[in-house]
């Protein structure tokens, strides 16, 4: 067999190869954890994550293990307050707290909520209000093992995030 054949050979087996690597990749979705308007708020929710966590290990505690059942109500919350259906507030924490405990035992919740506009990393700035803010730095540093972050944009492209926190039974 000639140089030419194994070369198209060989280009034709990479095509073949890469071809379910690039479908997997394009068809790809998000993780199922309610709807996402924005393609750029996944990459924001993970951020915060690892920020969170990265703060939490830095002072010897536990990383928190992201839960889909809170990330739906701290995305649903996020989405409320973006949208105007609920004013930039905790109200309905009660009702998502309720929601949670109805599908995982618990017992203690917390949530931290901001509101971000004009900054290219939304993430790192509310992490930052986050600890310096004695209230929510209590939260983030608590006795809680489980978390759910969920990030929506504004008509007006401010983003509004909540993260929750609970406490595994």
């Amino acid at each position: 067999m000639g140089n030419r054949n194994r070369r198209f050979l060989r280009n034709r087996l990479a095509l073949l190869l890469l071809l379910p690597v690039f479908f997997f990749v394009s068809c790809s979705d998000d993780d199922g954890v309610g709807p996402v308007d924005n393609p750029g708020i996944p990459e924001i929710e993970q951020r915060v994550h690892t920020l969170i966590n990265q703060h939490r290990v830095d002072l010897g505690l536990a990383p928190l293990t992201l839960r889909d059942v809170i990330t739906i109500q701290a995305r649903n919350h996020s989405r409320n307050m973006a949208d105007g259906t609920v004013p930039f507030s905790h109200d309905g924490f009660t009702d998502r707290v309720d929601a949670i405990s109805s599908q995982i035992p618990i017992s203690g919740a917390a949530e931290n909520v901001a509101t971000i506009s004009g900054y290219s990393d939304p993430a790192r700035i509310a992490v930052d209000r986050w600890i310096k803010s004695a209230g929510h730095k209590a939260n983030l540093e608590g006795d809680y093992d489980l978390t759910g972050i969920g990030v929506a944009q504004s008509a007006t492209g401010g983003y509004y995030l909540t993260q929750m926190f609970a406490k595994s039974r």
